[in-house]
């Protein structure tokens, strides 16, 4: 060891007090029972369906297969637990009108599955088109800054309808597919 190095020389009493003491504190941590240790990493707890709750943004995307807009169409929501053991879930509603566009997802191990969906009138996106869904939806949380959990990578696989503000359903196009995708982010 470093601090160890030539101990064995001849010293005056005084150094070899002062070589003692030097080595017995050589390497070791705090004598004094005040001191405090280092603390010890606390284990990040598992995500829950009680991790997705507050305020997020849910954004979609129509599949690239659609003949259709591909512009990520966002919504304000708001999250809540919903259900408990055996099957815990989420319910996340539209921000202000919950009628308008709803989740029910299933908590499973990290994963939320289920069903998506607009009523018959739609639901106006924040980028000013109009939204009609009925789709079914998966995908896996990660934790976000805040501690609540979140969706950053989700596939949709159903019906997406888009139109300006006032139009009919699908005037400006329809599309079944697998590979929609959307986002559940906080904010």
């Amino acid at each position: 060891m470093q601090c160890l190095r030539d101990i064995g020389r001849p010293r005056s009493p005084l150094a070899a007090l002062l070589v003692s003491l030097l080595a017995a504190g050589c390497g070791s941590g705090p004598s004094d029972p005040s001191a405090s240790p280092t603390p010890t990493p606390t284990a990040t707890p598992p995500l829950t369906a009680s991790s997705v709750t507050g305020r997020y943004v849910l954004e979609i995307v129509p599949a690239p297969g659609c003949n259709m807009s591909r512009t990520p169409l966002s919504f304000p929501m708001v999250a809540a637990v919903a259900g408990t053991s055996p099957h815990p879930g989420v319910q996340v509603v539209l921000d202000g009108n919950p009628g308008e566009l709803e989740l029910e997802l299933l908590f499973d191990n990290g994963t939320l599955r289920g069903g998506l969906g607009t009523t018959g009138d739609g639901v106006l996106a924040n980028e000013a088109l109009r939204l009609w869904m009925h789709a079914v939806g998966n995908g896996s949380l990660t934790r976000a800054s805040d501690g609540r959990a979140q969706l950053l990578t989700g596939t949709l696989m159903g019906y997406v309808a888009l139109g300006r503000p006032n139009d009919d359903e699908g005037a400006l196009g329809t599309c079944s597919a697998r590979d929609h995708t959307f986002t559940l982010r906080t904010r």
